[in-house]
């Protein structure tokens, strides 16, 4: 017999830690992907706009990589937090 894979029904609470954890790693993958794209020099200037928002090194160097990345993934994770958590008051405050 197969187990059913839990998820969050209509009305049901969202996992803090789960959110937290997506916003952030999903954040800092964003980033890397943004910092290559400048390292190879795309012209793409949305990716030059969304790394410097994480640091303030030039954007294609390496220390951009590690800062912005750091930045990016607690930038990500606080982010995910606060959906996680107004999506729980919603909940609460709505009676669902």
């Amino acid at each position: 017999m197969t187990e059913a894979i839990p998820t969050v029904r209509h009305g049901g609470r969202a996992d803090v830690l789960r959110c937290t954890s997506t916003g952030a790693f999903a954040t800092f993958w964003l980033f890397v992907l943004c910092w290559i794209a400048i390292a190879l020099e795309m012209p793409l200037g949305a990716t030059h706009a969304f790394a410097a928002l994480f640091t303030m090194q030039p954007t294609g160097s390496v220390d951009a990589l590690w800062m912005g990345g750091l930045w990016a993934f607690i930038a990500g994770g606080i982010a995910g937090l606060l959906v996680a958590h107004c999506y729980n008051l919603a909940g609460r405050v709505l009676g669902r």
